[in-house]
C-alpha cells in the first residue's frame, strides 16, 4: 500500500509527522494532491490548548487552509477530474437542518468539519466536494488560494456588522486575520483603522489598506481610536485577537449605537466583564462570528484571482512538511507568521 507523510494531532503541544497509508476516494470523494497549505492562528491555539470542535477523535489530522491537484476521484464525482488545479474549503453545510431551512449555513446543526491539510495527500469528503470545492485559474498560486478560506471568514464578518460604504471600522489585532479584515472592509468601501501591538504589524496593515494604524506602545489604543473617529468612537469594531482584555477594549472602541464584532475566539471558560449601563442606554450591538460558509468561501477566491488582495503581505515564508512540529513548538507561546507548508 502506498505511504504518505502527514502531520498528526495527538494532544496539546503533540503533533508529530507521520508515515500513514495513502486514502483511495469513495464514491463521491476527490484525493488531493497537496500542493500548499497555510499555517493558521486557530491551528496554533489547538496545538496549545486542543479543540474538541474542529479536530474530533484523537490523533487526528492536522491543517485546515490548503489548495493543490486532484489526484483521483471516487465513483459518482462530477465536475473534476485528474489533474484539476482546486482549493478546498474545510467545511461545508448539511443543507436540510433548521438553520440551513433559514439561510443560515454558518449555524448548521450537521456542519461538517474537515482537518487534514499538513500531508501530502488529503481526501477530501463527498459534502465538501459537492459543495465547497472550487476550481482554480492556472494563474493562482496554490498558496495564495489557500487564503481563501481565513478571507471567507473575513468576508462573513463583514457582511454579518452590514458594514456600509463611508463607515468607519476599527480593527483590533494586526495579525494575519486582520489584514484579511482590512480587505474585506476595503471592499465595502469602509475607512479601515488597525489598532494593536508590533510596529512591523501595524506598517503592513497600511500597505494592505488602513487608512491609520495604532500602536499600543504609543498609549492607550480605545482613547486612539476614538479620537481618530471625531471622538465619539467607531461605526463597527472587530476584535481580531481572542483575549478578555482585548473583548472589554473593542468595546470601549464603538460609538454610540455602535456594533462590535467579537471575530477572535476566547479560550474555554472566559468571562468578559462588559459595562451592562452603557451597552443598554447607549445601544451598542455585540455579535459573536464564527467561521464562513459556501457564499464566502467563493467570494474569497473571487476576490483572490482578482488580485485584490496583497498576498505577499500576508504569507511571508514557506516551511517543509517535516518542518510543521518545529514551527508550532517555536511560536507556541505567542502569535505566529503565516507560512506556506510545501509537502
Amino acid at each position: 500500500m502506498k505511504q504518505m507523510r502527514a502531520v498528526r494531532f495527538y494532544a496539546p503541544r503533540d503533533i508529530r509527522l507521520e508515515s500513514v497509508a495513502v486514502p483511495e476516494p469513495g464514491t463521491g470523494e476527490v484525493l488531493l494532491k497537496v500542493g500548499a497549505a497555510l499555517t493558521c492562528g486557530t491551528d496554533l491555539k489547538a496545538y496549545r490548548q486542543g479543540h474538541k470542535l474542529l479536530l474530533g477523535k484523537l490523533p487526528a489530522p492536522f491543517g485546515h487552509e490548503l489548495a493543490g491537484t486532484v489526484a483521483a476521484v471516487g465513483r459518482g464525482v462530477e465536475g473534476f477530474r485528474i489533474g484539476d488545479r482546486v482549493a478546498a474549503a474545510n467545511s461545508a453545510p448539511c443543507g436540510d437542518c433548521h438553520f440551513c431551512a433559514r439561510g443560515e449555513e454558518r449555524l448548521c446543526e450537521r456542519l461538517l468539519l474537515h482537518n487534514g491539510a499538513y500531508a501530502e495527500y488529503d481526501l477530501i469528503p463527498e459534502r465538501i466536494v459537492r459543495r465547497n470545492l472550487w476550481k482554480l485559474p492556472d494563474g493562482l498560486a496554490f498558496a495564495d488560494a489557500a487564503l481563501s478560506e481565513p478571507l471567507a471568514c473575513a468576508l462573513h464578518a463583514v457582511d454579518a456588522m452590514r458594514i456600509e460604504a463611508g463607515e468607519t471600522a476599527a480593527v483590533l489585532g494586526a495579525g494575519a486575520m486582520a489584514l484579511l479584515l482590512v480587505q474585506a472592509l476595503r471592499a465595502r468601501g469602509a475607512r479601515v483603522l488597525v489598532a494593536g501591538r508590533g510596529r512591523d504589524k501595524l506598517a503592513a496593515a497600511l500597505k494592505a489598506g488602513a487608512g491609520e494604524a495604532f500602536s499600543a506602545l504609543d498609549g492607550e489604543l480605545a482613547a486612539a481610536v476614538r479620537a481618530a473617529c471625531g471622538g465619539r468612537g467607531a461605526d463597527c469594531v472587530f476584535e481580531a485577537v481572542g483575549t478578555e482584555a482585548t473583548w472589554r477594549q473593542s468595546v470601549e472602541m464603538a460609538r454610540r449605537g455602535g456594533r462590535v464584532c467579537l471575530f477572535g475566539g476566547c479560550a474555554p471558560g472566559t468571562t468578559v466583564p462588559i459595562d451592562a449601563h452603557r451597552l443598554h442606554y447607549e445601544q451598542l450591538e455585540l455579535r459573536g462570528v464564527f467561521h464562513h460558509a459556501p457564499l464566502y468561501f467563493k467570494q474569497a477566491l473571487d476576490l483572490l484571482c482578482a488580485g485584490r488582495v496583497p498576498t505577499s503581505l500576508l504569507v511571508g515564508r514557506s516551511i517543509r512538511l517535516e518542518d510543521v512540529p518545529a514551527f508550532f513548538e517555536r511560536f507556541q507561546a505567542g502569535s505566529a507568521p503565516k507560512a506556506a507548508v510545501l509537502p
